[in-house]
């Protein structure tokens, strides 16, 4: 087998996390300030009221970070104890405003205000990571999910000596941070105890590689790496002591799950309702993927690439061709901003940064279901990344707006930006991009069922009904092709679908209420309904549920009462 180069643990410290993501029918909403003297015009179009909320906004996510002592994030009962009460002071505050009288686009700015404290609401009332999940206490950030506030990336040593006593300082933190933590999990759960232990055990290597490395580059990190790998060794040791003790589910429960996704997701669905929507979108995908199987007998299968070179080519050709196709269709406005990145590299998973295991492509050869389809034909998964979630990031990070130009707490603007994303793989096959490409077509039919059989684990697991091993496993039996027990993807899925609600169903979802928006929209302009400006004005209303696009493109309230609630 031909190898790729082993790829590196992330060079730099990353940021500290806080995770626990005239009239509106005949014109766009505002689009993202670029100017000085465009905010200065809004400010002057704004009510009463509106810089209070900004104000309110903007303490409120200062205040959503536990207090930090020595280095290490608070999260005892009476710093939480705490830190619930002054929630309900902010949302007493936000009750005051009274927003019945503003323009739609920021009566949509008060819902995202509102919706991110009842995120942080429902963390304290039903979630509660810091007294139930040992994986929340993951002192590295090595990858996605909800962790512990202040969280650091590993650096790849050697790293600038200016940097080095601050990742000291934060390797001397871990074991007091990790010794309250066994203090502080009161309730934990038994999947997230399991799922924390492979945290733990990935972390107790990566500690182990820092310290080996250290003695080279950084001899002054060599103690304080074998403390934080002692801490978490003890830390797992205890962990796996407790966990066929414990309570096996880690769900939220199925009414505080319908609670969540109407009044924090502000999705106007129930848990049933999605089931049904996304059963049907299982049948559909595959349905339509063995017809195109059917049309394609006889052709042979698209072979895999097998070097890093081979794949940086493929992936380079597929980004041009697919952003031209987009331009040159005019199917929506791609700003000269977004465009093929050499340096992205592929995906990997939190896992495969383990020092301890082969790279992502060296012998065993380890290729996960994304790779079995990236490999062939990275089309599908190129248009999900790159007019998607790069897109999406680079647009958010020139938006300047003060509530809409911010990064979303508590994944209130999850939905929209993985609807947005999976929407752009049918959109390419429904487009004719993929016209000549028959196996390609395949592809993307397996990847819109794998998303569709994520519908049923996450909702089962929320409900409590399913442990993570039995949504796993349901997981890997409906997926058509290449999932096989114990797929990296499908282990990472279930864990991140377990630990953070709305995100498995957020694809189907998300791309579903998409779709019924373009529907509406479309029947409401008739014959002056355009493609790409819908695309364009929905992309302007930012990065928020599409609940709150809906009222804004179209001008309909008749979803909002519902989930705004009594407020």
């Amino acid at each position: 087998m031909i190898r790729i180069e082993r790829l590196k643990l992330g060079a730099a410290l990353l940021a500290p996390t806080l995770l626990l993501g005239a009239s509106p029918a005949a014109a766009a909403p505002t689009p993202p300030a670029s100017s000085g003297a465009a905010r200065a015009a809004a400010s002057e179009a704004e009510p009463a009221g509106y810089r209070a909320l900004v104000s309110l906004y903007d303490e409120f996510r200062a205040f959503v970070p536990p207090p930090v002592r020595d280095g290490v994030p608070d999260y005892s009962p009476a710093a939480m104890a705490e830190q619930q009460a002054g929630l309900r002071r902010f949302m007493e505050r936000l009750r005051a405003i009274d927003d019945s009288s503003w323009p739609i686009p920021l009566r949509v700015d008060y819902m995202l205000v509102l919706a991110e404290m009842r995120g942080l609401e429902f963390q304290h009332r039903v979630v509660e990571p810091w007294k139930r999940d040992p994986a929340f206490y993951s002192t590295t950030n090595l990858g996605f999910g909800p962790k512990m506030h202040g969280a650091f990336g590993i650096p790849q040593l050697p790293m600038p000596a200016d940097q080095v006593a601050a990742l000291a300082e934060r390797l001397n933190a871990v074991p007091e941070a990790l010794r309250q933590a066994r203090a502080n999990l009161t309730d934990p759960r038994g999947d997230l105890a399991r799922l924390g232990i492979q945290q733990k055990r990935i972390e107790v290597n990566v500690f182990t590689r820092l310290a080996e490395d250290a003695r080279t580059h950084h001899p002054e990190l060599v103690a304080p790496s074998l403390g934080a790998r002692a801490a978490a060794a003890e830390f797992l040791a205890w962990l796996e002591s407790i966990e066929a003790t414990l309570p096996p589910h880690g769900g939220v429960g199925a009414e505080n799950y319908d609670w969540y996704l109407r009044h924090v997701l502000l999705l106007p669905l129930t848990a049933k309702e999605i089931e049904t929507i996304g059963e049907r979108e299982y049948q559909r995908m595959i349905a339509f993927l063995r017809i195109e199987e059917h049309r394609n007998r006889g052709l042979p299968e698209l072979p895999m690439v097998r070097t890093r070179a081979e794949f940086d080519a493929k992936r380079a050709q597929e980004d041009e061709d697919l952003l031209a196709f987009l331009r040159e269709g005019e199917w929506v406005t791609i700003p000269d901003y977004v465009r093929h990145d050499p340096e992205e590299g592929p995906y990997i998973l939190p896992a495969e940064r383990d020092p301890s295991r082969p790279g992502l492509f060296d012998d065993p050869e380890n290729v996960h279901f994304f790779f079995q389809t990236e490999f062939r034909d990275g089309l599908p998964l190129r248009a999900h990344n790159l007019p998607g979630h790069a897109f999406d990031q680079l647009q958010s990070a020139r938006d300047e707006r003060p509530i809409r130009g911010k990064r979303r707490l508590f994944f209130v603007d999850g939905l929209r930006n993985e609807g947005w994303a999976f929407y752009l793989e049918e959109l390419i096959l429904q487009a004719g991009l993929l016209d000549d490409r028959p196996r390609t077509r395949e592809i993307d039919y397996i990847l819109g069922a794998k998303r569709a059989a994520r519908l049923l684990p996450e909702l089962r697991m929320q409900a409590n009904e399913w442990t993570w091993a039995e949504a796993n496993a349901s997981l890997v039996s409906r997926t058509p092709r290449w999932m096989e027990p114990g797929d990296a993807i499908a282990q990472f899925d279930i864990e991140l679908y377990l630990r953070q609600p709305g995100y498995g169903i957020g694809y189907h979802i998300g791309k579903v209420e998409l779709e019924r928006l373009l529907a509406e929209r479309s029947m409401q302009l008739g014959d002056s309904f355009d493609l790409r400006a819908f695309h364009d004005q929905f992309r302007a209303s930012g990065a928020i549920p599409i609940s709150l696009i809906r009222w804004e493109m179209t001008g309909r309230d008749d979803e909002i009462g519902a989930l705004r609630g009594d407020f």
